[in-house]
């Protein structure tokens, strides 16, 4: 069983697929199922699907505390680039964000929670994949 990560904006975002070896993230539109369940959580005009390097959203998964243990040195690479992305994208809008089981699109949210993503990072205190999480990241202040 797999998490499945969502963001909503109100940009479009370009679609990608996933390539081994190649893919740090990429977007996805949402199956019609994922839609018409997911919507409600949303008030962005565009939802994705984040895939990862490991093609679905388990890649983006990864425990701050465990930064510097050798085993986990592989897997900075796609929560590194989530960041990126996210601190790009809040420089103009909030970015919505909403994590659960794939298929368990339309139970409730269990927790919200607000991020200035300019407080993150991947060593000290990164969100990593929790279910039915929704996080509103928000728009940078100038």
């Amino acid at each position: 069983m797999c998490f499945v990560a969502y963001i909503g904006t109100n940009k479009q975002l370009e679609l990608g697929t996933f390539v081994p070896e190649q893919t740090d993230i990429y977007f996805d539109k949402l199956s019609d199922e994922e839609e018409k369940s997911i919507r409600p959580k949303f008030t962005k005009a565009n939802i994705y699907h984040v895939g990862s390097d490991t093609s679905c959203s388990c890649g983006l998964a990864f425990d701050s505390e465990d930064f510097d243990e050798p085993y986990q040195q592989g897997k900075k690479k796609s929560p590194a680039r989530f960041i990126e992305f996210l601190k790009e994208m809040t420089l103009t809008e909030d970015i919505e964000y909403y994590c659960c089981w794939i298929d368990e699109w339309d139970l409730p949210t269990e927790t919200i929670q607000e991020i200035d993503i300019r407080k993150i990072s991947l060593e000290k205190n990164y969100f990593s994949l929790t279910e039915k999480e929704f996080i509103r990241f928000t728009l940078q202040a100038p």
